[in-house]
């Protein structure tokens, strides 16, 4: 998925966030945000919006001196996230799989890169109760049938709560699971210590991206996780900038399904007949060898 000119709007939404959670005094904040628009100005729109956040953001934290201003954030989400879990686990049906991926879509309101706010109770009744507008559980089912190595792209720290039940179902149905984190801090994606907090663990090897990239990177990650992504039998992808890195990768159509919840127009429009607010479990169309 390439950059548009609306990406520009939270390349800055992004530094403002970060400069907030770091309690950047408001005077410098302007200043901060001008020197940005040179690196801005540089990016290539032909870029994933996902690769061009992730130099605005690095940039963003040299110039506030802090490489990880998100995390006590992160902390703070993971454990209201987990106590969410807990009041809501005599609603849930844990062996009902595609509920669980509902459950995991609406964990991906927790975006702390680009929402100033939201709420996570709110939207995980009314996503529990809306379910997938668009929605390719069946097509997924069948390709599940026959997998065996699955690979589960996690997304950011509070919503990898959420991704824990259905990623522990896969593991009882069988399934060699690997649930991928990032290498480094950026924004509020979860590293190792998240999904070890969320138990992940205990379903799943945790393998790390090798990268600190927003998305998904081949350029920057390791071999053993592009190795995994071209080699499992199916992907699951949470959040938006995993889908803009991956919407057009190769072999996605029918192996890469994508769990998130639609926060700009632009990705609406890449995922026919959804529209912003949208949770949507997708997978692009075409035939894979």
């Amino acid at each position: 998925m390439k950059s548009t000119i609306d990406c520009i709007y939270c390349y800055l939404r992004q530094a403002v966030n970060c400069m907030k959670h770091a309690e950047v005094p408001k005077s410098r904040q302007p200043a901060i945000l001008y020197s940005l628009m040179d690196t801005i100005k540089e990016l290539d729109t032909n870029e994933t919006p996902c690769y061009n956040s992730t130099f605005t953001v690095r940039k963003t934290y040299e110039l506030i001196n802090c490489q990880d201003p998100f995390k006590n954030e992160k902390a703070e989400s993971n454990e209201k996230a987990l106590a969410l879990l807990e009041n809501l686990s005599e609603s849930i049906d844990f062996k009902d799989l595609h509920g669980l991926f509902i459950l995991s879509s609406a964990g991906n309101i927790i975006d702390s890169g680009i929402m100033f706010d939201y709420d996570i109770e709110k939207t995980m009744k009314e996503t529990l109760k809306n379910g997938f507008p668009i929605d390719c559980f069946s097509e997924f089912s069948e390709k599940l049938k026959n997998a065996r190595k699955i690979l589960y792209l996690g997304d950011n720290c509070g919503e990898i709560v959420f991704d824990a039940p259905a990623v522990k179902l896969l593991s009882e149905m069988g399934k060699d699971v690997y649930y991928a984190v990032k290498s480094a801090p950026i924004l509020n994606d979860a590293l190792t210590e998240d999904a070890i907090f969320a138990g992940i663990h205990n379903y799943a090897s945790i393998i790390e991206t090798g990268s600190g990239f927003l998305g998904v990177n081949p350029k920057d990650s390791s071999r053993e996780f592009m190795e995994l992504l071209d080699n499992a039998d199916l992907v699951i992808s949470k959040g938006q900038a995993n889908f803009e890195s991956l919407d057009d990768y190769p072999t996605a159509p029918g192996r890469i399904f994508f769990i998130l919840k639609i926060k700009c127009d632009g990705i609406a429009e890449r995922i026919p007949g959804s529209k912003y607010g949208d949770s949507v479990l997708y997978t692009t169309k075409g035939t894979v060898a």
